[in-house]
């Protein structure tokens, strides 16, 4: 009786100590999944992308303004009394006198502002004046200021830069099918890890293809602005603003003229005359110039959006394959850590 009871218990605790020993196995293959290598995937997380804006390329118009001294002068010419001539009035009369010979002066005189056509602008007397009073530092501050046409968004010459996409590796499906409990667990955990990544690509992605959509908007608005920026219509309205100023001035001389010295009324008003056809020939200037048409522009400005979402999607890639290799890397440590594991190491 003692003998069949003294070998239950030696039977008794051989079973207790082979199933205590299968438990302790069975907790070291799900080991890997709560060390150090399981953390780092958990805290693995796509790096942030500083992503490029595209430059606004667009058509900056060109512009003639009356310079300042204009502007006073005709502010003046509305304040001229018997007792009150402003220095700045005596002071422009003088100027022109000392400036233009009689007979310039007589010729610009005998023109209007309704007759200030092409045909007058281009009259070799005309053009001789123009030329003259352009060189002439007593004339030059009453001339129209001129600003020329220009492209925005070139100046810095370059192109976007490129970046090298990161390597992916395709190691993903190592061991995935084995059903050992310990890689199981490790690929779960990649495949958790992997998800994150891919649903952050994505989240970059989209910004990009939202900033590519509103690029696109953007020169859209640009071109139809450009096209009416510099169509007939526009250039016509820059002369009416020309001839608006130069009869307003005109008015006001007629009403001084009773006012004035000798002398003085012609020279103003041949100054302001030649104000007139400045400005005038200022504006063809700016509609003959030609810099690109507005399509050629809106063009350029869809290349260089092309090429900006391109880069930016390169570093995205480049950050989002750079991650999943070091996912992968991990999850094979710990795959790497199972099978030394089952092999009693």
């Amino acid at each position: 009786m003692k003998t069949r009871t003294l070998r239950l218990l030696t039977l008794l605790t051989f079973l207790t100590f082979f199933l205590y020993d299968c438990k302790d196995k069975e907790a070291d293959s799900l080991a890997p999944a709560n060390t150090e290598l399981s953390s780092q995937l958990d805290k693995l997380e796509l790096a942030t992308t500083t992503l490029q804006e595209t430059p606004d390329v667009k058509l900056v118009p060109g512009k003639v303004e009356s310079s300042v001294k204009t502007q006073e002068l005709n502010s003046s010419l509305s304040t001229v009394t018997a007792g009150n001539i402003p220095a700045s009035v005596s002071k422009a009369a003088e100027e022109v006198s000392t400036s233009l010979t009689p007979a310039e002066i007589k010729a610009l005189n005998e023109v209007t502002p309704s007759q200030a056509t092409k045909t007058v602008l281009n009259s070799d007397q005309v053009r001789a004046i123009l030329s003259k009073a352009a060189a002439d530092v007593k004339l030059q501050g009453y001339l129209s200021l001129f600003t020329a046409a220009k492209v925005d968004g070139l100046l810095d010459g370059g192109r976007t830069g490129g970046v090298t996409d990161g390597t992916s590796s395709n190691s993903a499906a190592v061991e995935k099918d084995n059903t050992d409990d310990c890689i199981a667990r490790a690929n779960e955990k990649f495949e958790k890890t992997k998800e994150r990544l891919d649903d952050s690509k994505a989240k970059e992605l989209d910004k990009i293809n939202d900033a590519y959509n509103k690029d696109l908007e953007r020169i859209q608005r640009n071109l139809e602005k450009c096209t009416g920026e510099n169509s007939p219509a526009h250039f016509e309205a820059l002369r009416q603003v020309g001839i608006k100023i130069a009869n307003d001035a005109l008015a006001a001389l007629e009403k001084s003229k009773p006012f004035l010295k000798p002398g003085q009324y012609e020279y103003l008003k041949a100054l302001i005359n030649v104000q007139l056809l400045d400005y005038l020939a200022k504006v063809n200037q700016l509609e003959a110039a030609k810099i690109g048409t507005c399509t050629e522009i809106a063009a350029i400005a869809k290349a260089r959006a092309e090429e900006t979402k391109n880069s930016n999607t390169a570093r995205v890639e480049a950050n989002y394959n750079e991650a999943l290799a070091k996912a992968v890397e991990l999850r094979d440590k710990m795959i790497e850590n199972c099978h030394n594991q089952g092999s009693g190491k």
